[in-house]
């Protein structure tokens, strides 16, 4: 089965409230490919979700680094409404004035990441943001079970989760013992693949952001 679209699933697991629509509920069938670029392609999309993660890369001038990008790692305008939320922010014009462009080049990667090319141990990876942001990316395994009239079948499938990394990563060898939790976030849509070349994921909506000052 296909990475891509096997998010339905992925949102009932983690209690994510959220509209229905085709990109997260078609369980597979759509398409992999997309004839527009990166930026287009959120700009575009049919539930609006990415409005207010338009306006932000719009404010930086991300236009082309979000195009050029090998991987991003999309939030939703769901996550922008929790960040400002919790930071007491009434309007964009705050979140602009308390926030850099690495609110978004922190999600941005050179290279392409996908289910193919990362393991179940977290991989740390460089992205846009430096070393202000380290990160890594890992994948999960799931499963889901579809029940019938008189039988039920339950299929595995693997998901990703960007992870950020308070400290030193989790796990590591002579980590302090006050060392912070890592942050896994799951992605609930994988592996779409933009016109510019990029390979592009969207954070579940109540992705926790990380507001780099």
């Amino acid at each position: 089965m296909k990475s891509l679209y096997i998010t339905c699933c992925i949102c009932m697991l983690l209690a994510t409230a959220c509209k229905k629509d085709s990109y997260l509920t078609d369980g597979g069938i759509h398409n992999a490919n997309t004839g527009l670029s990166t930026y287009d392609y959120l700009a575009q999309h049919s539930a609006h979700y990415f409005d207010t993660t338009i306006l932000l890369i719009d404010h930086f001038g991300l236009r082309d680094s979000v195009n050029k990008a090998g991987t991003f790692f999309a939030f939703t305008d769901y996550a922008i409404n929790l960040l400002m939320n919790k930071e007491g922010y009434a309007s964009l014009e705050d979140l602009y004035n308390n926030t850099t462009a690495k609110i978004i080049t922190q999600y941005l990667f050179t290279d392409s990441i996908s289910l193919y090319n990362t393991t179940t141990n977290v991989q740390p990876e460089e992205n846009w943001a430096g070393e202000i942001a380290p990160c890594g990316v890992k994948k999960l395994l799931g499963t889901y079970t579809v029940y019938l009239t008189n039988s039920s079948a339950t299929y595995s499938y693997y998901y990703l989760q960007y992870v950020k990394i308070n400290g030193v990563l989790d796990g590591s060898t002579n980590a302090p013992e006050n060392d912070p939790t890592d942050l896994a976030i799951s992605c609930q849509t994988t592996g779409i693949k933009t016109s510019t070349g990029t390979t592009l994921h969207v954070l579940v909506n109540n992705a926790s952001i990380n507001n780099i000052q």
